[in-house]
């Protein structure tokens, strides 16, 4: 079964895309840089949001806290933008 959202790169760009829309009401892809591409990535896989803070935590250095409200803040974004079943 097909995802109903894919990322993609393309254009030096990465690209989330909506593969169940139809042409007439068509929803834009959503460009994601390259970290929001990697917690889509690790989301996708079943890892928690408290697990991708961890590894940005030791992998960039950054406070833990400021991390977890980094991937919140990333996940609201999508599902501002229609993007809401993906976390059920």
């Amino acid at each position: 079964m097909r995802e109903k959202y894919q990322l993609r790169h393309a254009a030096g760009c990465y690209w989330l895309l909506n593969m169940e829309q139809s042409g007439k009401d068509y929803i834009q892809p959503v460009e994601l840089n390259e970290s929001g591409a990697e917690i889509w990535k690790r989301l996708q896989a079943g890892d928690t949001m408290e697990q991708i803070a961890e590894e940005f935590h030791r992998q960039f250095q950054i406070p833990l806290s400021e991390a977890a409200e980094d991937i919140r803040q990333f996940v609201l974004q999508l599902q501002k933008q229609g993007m809401k079943e993906w976390m059920e």
